[in-house]
């Protein structure tokens, strides 16, 4: 739902460079997917899945995730093959992921290699099935560190409904006789406790003088289900509040429009700015240049 609300026009002035509102700490709430006392429900291909109290970051039981590199028996047709472990998503609250803001979980890497490749493992959701397959490579993993991985799920289509989850490395990434240990932690799902705004910027960092409408997005984060929050936005020159919109707002991405009077701006920097009752403002900043049709 994108909902549009035309502000008040106050006098004349406008602003936006692209904000990062998820710097200002905010408490997160969390809802635990799947722990090392779930390994034995994983279904493996290559590989070897299994509960790792010795090396943990979270929680009391990692998922060890073992895989020894052989390029000759692997599936018949690519002995070169896809070590992966993976499993179903049962019905009910841990298939739906609408109502959360991130994808995280803790990665450690262990490996005879001196390095890890470029492309060291991946992760691949149904979405709700193999024909809509979301993937991601772990391209930032490391070996002997704990790497935390953290996705927007805005960036995941339909994660209202994932009904799989998988990991999976390609063989001809590494050299014949290698061994990886991936070790998997504290995989669940995150969202802000409090409404939150995030990507907040005008959809044009530079406009005309003479503009009569600046269009503002944002992701709203830390809106329950059912749920939603009052967003102010506020443009602001050097003569202080030149317009300003109060829209109601739900889980996701928003487009608010404030509306800036048939007079439009003059040239200038101006700051936008938009906050919740009970949250600290987010800013941007917008350059109006003169209209070469003037």
């Amino acid at each position: 739902m994108l909902p549009l609300l035309i502000g008040m026009a106050l006098s004349g002035l406008a602003a936006t460079r692209p904000a990062d509102p998820a710097s200002a700490a905010n408490a997160m709430e969390k809802r635990a997917l799947f722990g090392g006392e779930t390994a034995k429900e994983w279904a493996t291909a290559e590989c070897t899945v299994e509960a790792s109290p010795e090396r943990v970051k979270a929680t009391p039981a990692a998922l060890r995730w073992s895989i020894p590199v052989d390029h000759t028996t692997g599936e018949p047709k690519y002995p070169v093959g896809w070590p992966r472990f993976g499993r179903a998503i049962p019905e009910g609250p841990l298939r739906d992921w609408s109502g959360w803001d991130y994808l995280h979980f803790w990665v450690y890497t262990e490996t005879s290699r001196d390095a890890l490749p470029r492309d060291p493992a991946g992760l691949g959701l149904h979405v709700p099935d193999r024909e809509r397959r979301w993937s991601r490579s772990l391209g930032e993993l490391k070996k002997g560190e704990w790497v935390e991985i953290k996705i927007p799920l805005s960036q995941i289509p339909d994660h209202h409904d994932v009904r799989y989850i998988q990991f999976n490395i390609a063989e001809s990434n590494y050299h014949h006789g290698d061994r990886i240990d991936f070790y998997i932690d504290d995989l669940a799902l995150l969202r802000y406790a409090r409404p939150t705004l995030l990507e907040f910027t005008a959809e044009s960092g530079v406009v005309f003088a003479g503009t009569r409408q600046l269009p503002v997005r944002f992701r709203m984060a830390g809106v329950k289900p059912s749920e939603t929050a009052a967003v102010t936005c506020e443009l602001r020159g050097n003569r202080g509040i030149v317009a300003r919109a109060t829209a109601k707002v739900d889980h996701g991405a928003q487009r608010v429009v404030l509306d800036l009077g048939t007079k439009g701006l003059a040239p200038g920097t101006y700051v936008l700015s938009a906050r919740t009752p009970d949250g600290a403002p987010v800013t941007a900043r917008v350059r109006v240049v003169e209209s070469p049709w003037r």
